[in-house]
C-alpha cells in the first residue's frame, strides 16, 4: 500500500511549440468549448502558468517567481532551503511527447520510464551511502543483499519502499501531465490558425532523503515545455525512415585548467569521484544523477573561460589511468592535452564517430548513462555497427585525424551535432584554440543515428492518455 503523505509537484509552462496537429475543428462547439471560453474570459491563462501540488491539491505559483521557472533553479532552491543533507537528492529528466486528441485530451509518450526509475533508485543509493555510510545506505531496491534502509527513518523492506516511491512518482507525474494537457488544449484553442502542434514536456523527478520517520524518499516533480527541433518528416535518403531535423550544430569547449598539470585538472568540478552533496572526494560513482551537480557545475559555465557566447556545451576530460603518477615535468603543454580522454558534457553524453565506422563513447562508471545514450547503443548494436563503450575518445585520436563526426545526446534534445571543439586559453595562449572542426556540414552518420534512435524511443515509450477537466 502506498504511504500517504504530502509531497510537492511543480509545473512551469513556457510554451515553445513546434511541428504540429490540427486543432481547429474540435473547438467549434459543445460544452467543453463553453468551459474553455468561460475559463479564458475569467483570465485563467491555461497556456502559461506555474503550479505546485501535494497529494490533495494544486496551487498556482506566481509567474514572477523566476527562481522556480527552470528545473535547475528549482532544485538549487530546494538544496538552499533544506540544506545539504535533505535538500540534495537523486533526480532524472524524462521526455514526454503529447499528441492532442479530437476530444481535447492528450496521448502522452513517456520516454524510458522504467530506465529513469531504475536510475533514480541507484542514484539515491549512491547518495545515501555518501551521506550516511555504507551500513545506512538505501541499499538495492531490487533485493540483492541489503534489505533495509535505516539512514532515512525506520527500516523497511526495500522492495516495498521502491514500490511506494514509484507509486508516489507516478502520482506526481499524473498531476503534472494533467496540468500540461490543459495548457496544451488552451494553447490550441487560442491559436486555431497555427495548424498542428507538437508538445514536448521536460519532466523532472526529484527524490530526496526524508527527515521524518517515513523511510521512503520525498518525491517532487517539475515540468516545463521545451524548445526542440521539428517533428519527423519523411525522408528517402536515410533508410526510408522518418527523422528529426538536426538541431543547429554547437561548439563545445574542453574543461581544462589554466595550468596544464594533473593536479590542476583534478580540482576542477566533476561528478566522478566526488561527493556531490558535500563537494569532497569520496569515490562516488559518476553514474549517479545527483541534484547538487546543478550548483557545482556553475564554475565550468564561466562565460569568461569555459562557456563564452557561442559555446553550447563543456566537455569533461580526465588523464587516462596509465598516465596517473607520471612526473609532470615530462609533459609539454601539447603532450598533456594529447593524452586527455573526453568523457561527457555537463548535461549530455558525448559520442565520436571514427572514420573506420566505429562509434565511441566513454564507459559507464566514468560517465552518467543517459537514456538517449542507452537507445543509441541498443540501436547500433542491433544494426551491427561497431560501438566502443569501453574506451573514451581521446584528443590524440583527434590529432591523428581519426575522427569523422561528433555529437552529444540528452533526454530532451536527443542528438545535437558538434561542429567545433575548442580549448580555453591556457598558459601562454591568451585566446581559445580550435582543436577540431567537422570536415563538412553534412553530418550523415549523426542524422542516421538520430533517426534510428528516435524511432526506437517512440516504439519503447510508455503511452498514457490524460483526460482534461476544466
Amino acid at each position: 500500500m502506498m504511504v500517504v503523505r504530502h509531497y510537492t509537484a511543480l509545473l512551469i509552462s513556457t510554451i515553445s511549440l513546434t511541428a504540429p496537429i490540427s486543432c481547429q475543428a474540435f473547438y467549434s462547439s459543445g460544452p467543453q468549448h463553453k468551459q474553455f471560453k468561460t475559463a479564458l474570459h475569467n483570465n485563467i491563462d491555461l497556456s502559461s502558468f506555474c503550479a505546485e501540488a501535494d497529494i490533495q491539491q494544486i496551487n498556482q505559483i506566481p509567474q514572477s517567481d523566476s527562481t522556480l521557472s527552470s528545473a535547475r533553479g528549482w532544485m538549487e532552491h530546494i538544496e538552499q532551503r533544506d540544506g545539504p543533507k535533505y535538500g540534495v537528492g537523486a533526480y532524472t529528466v524524462l521526455r514526454c511527447d503529447a499528441t492532442l486528441q479530437p476530444d481535447m485530451n492528450c496521448e502522452w509518450k513517456i520516454w524510458g520510464e522504467k530506465f529513469h526509475m531504475d536510475r533514480l533508485s541507484s542514484s539515491l543509493q549512491t547518495l545515501t551511502t555518501n551521506l550516511f555510510g555504507a551500513t545506512e545506505s538505501a541499499g538495492s531496491f531490487y533485493g540483492g543483499g541489503i534489505t533495509s534502509m535505516s539512514g532515512m527513518g525506520s527500516s523497511v523492506h526495500t522492495e516495498s519502499m521502491f514500490t511506494d516511491s514509484i507509486e508516489e512518482t507516478q502520482h506526481v507525474m499524473t498531476m503534472l501531465l494533467e496540468q500540461a494537457t490543459k495548457s496544451v488544449c488552451a494553447n490550441a484553442y487560442n491559436s486555431p490558425d497555427e495548424g498542428s502542434l507538437t508538445h514536448t514536456l521536460m519532466l523532472t523527478i526529484l527524490w530526496t532523503p526524508s527527515s521524518s520517520q517515513q523511510s521512503i524518499p520525498l518525491v517532487r516533480g517539475h515540468a516545463a515545455f521545451a524548445t526542440i527541433a521539428p517533428e519527423p518528416t519523411t525522408s528517402n535518403n536515410i533508410d526510408n525512415e522518418s527523422h528529426l531535423s538536426l538541431p543547429t550544430p554547437i561548439t563545445a569547449c574542453v574543461a581544462i585548467p589554466n595550468q596544464l598539470t594533473p593536479e590542476s585538472l583534478s580540482i576542477l568540478p566533476r561528478r566522478h569521484g566526488m561527493n556531490l552533496n558535500l563537494q569532497r572526494q569520496v569515490g562516488s560513482s559518476a553514474s549517479a544523477k545527483v541534484s547538487s551537480w546543478c550548483r557545482i557545475r556553475r564554475l565550468l559555465e564561466d562565460p569568461n573561460r569555459y562557456k563564452p557566447p557561442g559555446v553550447g556545451e563543456v566537455i569533461l576530460v580526465r588523464k587516462p589511468e596509465t598516465e596517473r603518477g607520471t612526473n609532470i615535468m615530462t609533459y609539454s603543454n601539447e603532450n598533456f592535452i594529447d593524452t586527455l580522454e573526453l568523457l561527457e558534457g555537463l548535461i549530455s553524453n558525448l559520442f565520436v564517430v571514427y572514420k573506420d565506422g566505429t562509434v565511441r563513447t566513454a564507459p559507464v562508471g566514468l560517465v552518467l548513462p543517459g537514456y538517449a545514450r542507452h537507445l543509441i547503443i541498443q540501436e547500433l548494436n542491433e544494426r551491427g555497427i561497431k560501438v566502443d563503450s569501453s574506451n573514451p575518445p581521446t584528443i590524440q585520436d583527434m590529432r591523428d585525424g581519426l575522427w569523422s563526426e561528433v555529437f552529444v545526446t540528452s533526454a530532451i534534445r536527443l542528438v545535437v551535432p558538434v561542429e567545433r571543439i575548442i580549448m580555453p586559453a591556457t598558459g601562454a595562449n591568451v585566446k581559445p584554440l580550435i582543436l577540431w572542426e567537422a570536415p563538412n556540414d553534412e553530418y550523415g552518420a549523426t542524422r542516421m543515428i538520430q533517426s534510428a534512435m528516435y524511432q526506437r524511443g517512440c516504439r519503447q515509450a510508455t503511452v498514457k492518455n490524460v483526460v482534461t477537466s476544466i
